[in-house]
């Protein structure tokens, strides 16, 4: 009964893909507890491909290592070593990450009316507007936007992005033209 998943990691190793599943479905309440607590979209994911890459590292020659409460203590560990350090990253994020608030960049100088707002997001295709209004104006994240459109957050993030640059294009060619008149 003894190292049954110094066993598990030996089959995942040798290709058996049920194995690796088995060793993700014993850690899932861990996995569970850390990406609830990060409150990200893909945290969970990043919390089992670490744990992927940590079974794949496992030093299995040592028998006194191989044993499975010294395995499932430092795969335990090494998955909340990462949430931490995910922790760390996502406050570096809010930290450095601002709001758009359409209040505040109307009353802005630069904007001589709520109108001329609404005219930059007539530069966008349809798609692109439709995803910027679920995003700023009713708050959805990404993944609600994604589920809702039957598109992949891939695509709702790019549409957002390249949405984004347009208007920052235009904003920076209205505010050069300000300058210079």
């Amino acid at each position: 009964m003894e190292n049954i998943i110094s066993k598990k990691v030996v089959r995942y190793r040798k290709g058996n893909n049920e194995s690796l599943l088995e060793i993700i479905e014993v850690f899932d309440p861990l996995l569970s507890k850390y990406s609830r607590l990060l409150h990200g979209e893909d945290t969970r994911q990043e919390l089992i491909i670490h744990l992927i890459s940590v079974i794949s590292k496992i030093n299995l020659h040592n028998k006194e290592l191989c044993k499975d409460k010294v395995i499932v203590s430092y795969i335990a560990k090494s998955i909340k070593n990462e949430y931490i350090r995910l922790s760390k990253k996502k406050s570096k994020i809010i930290l450095y990450e601002s709001e758009l608030n359409l209040d505040i960049e109307v009353a802005y100088d630069g904007f001589e009316s709520e109108f001329e707002l609404l005219d930059i997001f007539k530069i966008l295709s349809e798609k692109e507007a439709y995803i910027m209004k679920l995003l700023y104006v009713y708050c959805l994240s990404v993944s609600e936007i994604s589920a809702f459109m039957n598109i992949s957050r891939q695509a709702v993030n790019q549409a957002k992005n390249r949405s984004l640059r347009k208007i920052k294009k235009i904003y920076i060619w209205k505010s050069g033209e300000r300058i210079s008149n």
